[in-house]
Parts: structure tokens; sequence; C-alpha cells
């Protein structure tokens, strides 16, 4: 007991001894730009740190280094000298020896305001057998951004944050940050958007169809196809596929002007499919019909 008492009394004295000691120590501040003058935007990144060689008493340094100042300057000048915008603790011994960088430019244009698109850098990763329905729809999908001249007219999109979303069999909305690469250069409103996903699992399906012969001069030319019935072979969404078996908006047709203007004795029927169902990959099985005219006695 004795002994450990002793090397206690001996650590406190040693750490007293210590942090009463004057010392020299060499601190990262953080740089913040508060104030630009009205209608100027910065053009340039200023540094986002300083150092700062710090002579004091040890316990003093020690708050500093746990909790160090923000060098808070204001972009109303071209030049900012950094030592005079360094501010320590008062009612301690602290005193500045030097500043690294002592100073730096501010590069100063005209405010602008406009509204680019936002660029997703979201990816969407179906589930086996699912595949997207659609694009994935951002909500809103253009965001404005506000800053010195040369910045923001150089822009032509801004991007969300990066993420890849796996597995997807559904739908899926997710908020989603912008990236902030030029926060300190640029403002942004808003600053995140909405991503809705949608993924199902698409079947393959075929329906016969009469194929029609369209833009007929009345009491001319009559036409006739061989074979006049095909099949249409495709991909419809799953919980459409009764849908695409009822639907009346599914046929296929040839134009008058196809046949007046072909050589070689066949043409390829044109597949209409539902326009409010989800339906891909729509092909005519045959693909060309053989065809003959008849000039119709006045």
């Amino acid at each position: 007991m004795a002994l450990t008492v002793c090397v206690l009394l001996s650590c406190i004295l040693w750490l007293s001894l210590t942090l009463g000691e004057q010392r020299t120590q060499t601190i990262r501040l953080p740089v913040e730009v508060v104030e630009a003058p009205a209608g100027q935007a910065l053009a340039e990144v200023p540094p986002t740190h300083v150092q700062v060689r710090v002579e004091g008493r040890g316990l003093d340094l020690l708050r500093l280094l746990y909790s160090p100042p923000v060098v808070e300057v204001n972009a109303t000048t071209s030049r900012v000298d950094v030592t005079d915008e360094v501010t320590l603790p008062q009612g301690t011994s602290l005193q500045i020896e030097a500043v690294t960088p002592a100073s730096f430019e501010m590069a100063l244009e005209p405010r602008r305001a406009r509204t680019v698109p936002v660029r997703s850098r979201v990816e969407v990763v179906p589930a086996s057998d699912y595949e997207l329905i659609d694009d994935p729809h951002l909500a809103p999908d253009s965001v404005e951004i506000e800053g010195a001249a040369s910045v923001v007219e150089g822009m032509d999109a801004w991007p969300t944050t990066a993420r890849t979303i796996e597995d997807l069999q559904d739908t899926v909305e997710v908020e989603m940050p912008l990236a902030d690469t030029l926060r300190r250069l640029v403002d942004l409103h808003p600053r995140s958007v909405q991503v809705t996903a949608r993924a199902g699992r698409f079947v393959e399906e075929t329906r016969e169809v009469e194929v029609g012969v369209t833009g007929v001069p009345s009491g001319q030319d009559l036409v006739s196809l061989q074979p006049s019935t095909i099949r249409i072979r495709y991909r419809v969404l799953f919980r459409d596929l009764f849908k695409a078996r009822r639907a009346s908006e599914f046929f296929a047709t040839v134009s008058y002007d196809q046949i007046r203007s072909d050589t070689t004795g066949y043409v390829t029927p044109r597949v209409h499919v539902p326009p409010d169902l989800h339906i891909r990959d729509a092909d005519p099985v045959p693909s060309r019909l053989r065809y003959y005219t008849f000039v119709s006695e006045s």
C-alpha cells in the first residue's frame, strides 16, 4: 500500500511539473469563411486548416489540443492575414509564435444562380429473374445551385452520393443526399432527392392476331397477305399477364405504302401492343409476310 501511494504521488508530482512547464506545440486549426461581400462568392476553395505554433504552459496546450478554436475569416478583402484572425482562449499563457500559411488570397467573383439536372449515382441491381420496370425516378430531378459565376456556369449536372441497391424485387424509395465536393463554394437547394426504383418479374407469352392492311385506296387495289394471321411473341410483367391476354389493343398491321414501295415480295408487319401494359420484345412470328395484289375492274 505504501509503495502504491508513493507511485501515485510521484505521478501527480510529475504531471503537475510537466503541465506547468513552458512548452511549444504546433496545432492544426480549422478555417471557416464566415462572410463575403454582397453579390460576391468565392471562386476558389481557401485553405481548410492552418498550422499554428503556440508557446505556453503544458496544461493550456493540452486544453487547446482537445478543443481547437475555429479560425473565422471574412472574405471582404482579396488577401487575408491569418495571424490576425487566430483567437486563442482568454485567461491562458498561450502565445502565437508562427502561423503557416501566414496569409492567403481570396478569389471573389460575382454571385450567380442557376438550375441544373441531378445525375443519379444510385446503382440498382434487381434480384435473379427480375428486371427494372423503368429507369429510377428522381424527385426533384433538378437542383438550384448558387456560387461564383465561373464555378456555377461550368456545371451541367449535380451528382447524388454513390450507393448500390441490391436484390430488388419490388419498389424502393430512398432519400439520397447530393454530393458535397464543392460545399464550400456552392450552395445547394434542396440538398437531397428521393430516388424511386421499381423491379418486377417478366414472363414470356404468345398471342395470335390477324394482320390488317391499312391505307388501301377505296375501290382500287385489293391486297391479300400470306399468312393472314401471325403469332406475337413477347415478354410481359407477370402482374399484367392476364390483362395482356384479353387486351383488344394487341394487333398487327401492314401499310399499303409498304407494299407499293416493296421490291422483294415480302413485307414486315408492325406489331401494336397495349400502351398501358409493361410489354417488352414484341416480335412477329413469322417476321415477314408474302402479299398478293388484285386490280379491281372498274
